[in-house]
């Protein structure tokens, strides 16, 4: 009969029982307000993985290392071009984020053949075009339409540009870019829904003393095929894999090989003042520094690179080389 409990040890027991279940559930109550809540829009879901941004943010290093030699070669003048950042956001947002009016070009990736976006900042388009223009490559005045012949020698540009993204994303896929339009304004670039998904790629440009933006825009349709092979993993080479190694090498041997360099055979110099080349007139004879029978300079890219003897090959001029210059200037080296 010690055994049997009194109502009062009972109810003692029933209480504190009660107490450790409330103490349990302020502990857990507490431990949840401790946990990071993230938003998330069920309107606009994340389509791109973190790896597949990343996967993006490394192809655009290497075509912003690869631009920054060809712009600084195709105007002559210091260019350094560095990759800010890669995002995802909708399609409207993209649009609305843009300094207007300045130039919006449409492109093709093929494939799978969908549309994406290049746009270039007021700043920049007019430094590029003063360059390709004769000037020293400044960007000034208030931002303006597009004359029909500053259309034209910004597409050749462009050309070129969507030449070396291509060369990017040959570490993914084989695809090719082609222009299809420049325009104005976001609404004659409607190239997707407004709610759509995004990849964005900003570009920081310095040309010469002046900076401006360039951005990508690569709607998820278009990159949807692809999304498969941006995985990070493949950005890894494996140790002695020497049959990729070679097959790029062969391939970039075979593109270097298509490179045209300007080569100029050098008759000879001469200084005049400005009044002297004022007076010049038809049957006036400059005098040169050359000698005859001596060798003349060949110049690649600009830099000295032979020596040369002048002649004819049936009815065309030509130059034999005698010698070659180890010389480190120009801007092919």
């Amino acid at each position: 009969m010690d055994n049997i409990l009194s109502q009062e040890e009972i109810d003692a027991l029933l209480s504190a029982f009660s107490q450790d279940e409330d103490d349990e559930s302020v502990q857990a109550k507490d431990a949840s307000d401790t946990r990071q809540v993230r938003l998330y829009d069920f309107r606009r879901p994340d389509k791109f993985s973190k790896d597949q941004l990343r996967a993006l943010e490394m192809i655009h290093e290497t075509f912003a290392r690869s631009l920054s030699p060809w712009m600084s070669s195709y105007f002559r003048i210091p260019v350094k071009v560095s990759l800010d950042s890669v995002s995802q956001l909708s399609f409207d947002e993209f649009a609305s984020s843009l300094e207007l009016p300045s130039v919006i070009v449409v492109f093709y990736m093929e494939p799978p053949g969908d549309r994406g976006i290049v746009w270039m900042s007021p700043d920049l388009s007019s430094a590029v075009l003063d360059r390709c223009l004769g000037g020293p490559g400044r960007a000034g005045g208030k931002p303006k339409e597009l004359t029909s012949i500053e259309e034209g020698v910004l597409r050749g540009v462009i050309v070129r540009i969507l030449d070396m993204l291509a060369m990017a994303w040959e570490q993914i896929a084989s695809v090719v870019f082609r222009l299809s339009n420049l325009a104005s304004g976001p609404q004659f670039a409607q190239i997707t829904s407004g709610t759509e998904t995004v990849g964005r790629v900003n570009l920081g440009i310095t040309l010469g003393d002046f900076a401006g933006d360039l951005s990508l825009c690569f709607p998820y349709p278009l990159l949807q095929p692809l999304v498969p092979r941006l995985a990070i993993e493949r950005w890894f080479k494996k140790e002695g894999d020497l049959e990729q190694s070679a097959e790029m090498s062969e391939a970039l041997r075979e593109r270097l090989a298509l490179v045209e360099v300007p080569v100029v055979l050098e008759v000879g110099r001469a200084t005049v003042s400005v009044s002297e080349f004022l007076d010049l007139a038809v049957g006036d004879v400059i005098k040169l520094d050359s000698r005859y029978g001596k060798d003349l300079v060949v110049r690649v890219g600009g830099g000295k690179k032979f020596l040369a003897s002048p002649g004819i090959v049936g009815r065309h001029l030509a130059f034999q080389v005698n010698r070659v210059v180890r010389d480190r200037g120009g801007t092919l080296k």
